[in-house]
């Protein structure tokens, strides 16, 4: 039953999504395979997205262990910082958004004085 767990589709993500997954896992070093399995994508579209990535500086491939890890760049780490800033500011504005739906919703409700 665990591989079909590894061959399931993840939810669709777009590009920045799957960059910044790419990154986290590579932030301290990470062999390409587990990458592959853990971001939920094939070689070659894994592939694809490390050519992207090493074009805009964002990875590099190092040696660890003497093998070889895909590593995130001092870059990498800004865009992936960056990307988890924007997901806290959206997250806490959709958090202000609920709660006032929610202080509207219980107003609407309420017996009148």
């Amino acid at each position: 039953m665990e591989n079909a767990d590894i061959r399931r589709r993840k939810p669709y993500r777009d590009r920045v999504a799957i960059v910044a997954e790419i990154l986290d896992m590579a932030y301290g070093g990470a062999q390409k395979t587990n990458v592959m399995y853990k971001v939920g994508m094939s070689s070659l579209m894994l592939n694809r997205y490390l050519r992207l990535m090493m074009r805009a500086k964002l990875l590099d491939i190092t040696l660890m262990n003497d093998k070889m890890a895909l590593k995130a760049t001092d870059r990498g780490k800004e865009f992936l910082r960056y990307c988890r800033e924007i997901i806290d500011l959206l997250d806490a504005e959709s958090d202000k958004a609920h709660w006032s739906y929610r202080a509207i919703e219980i107003a609407a409700n309420s017996p009148c004085r």
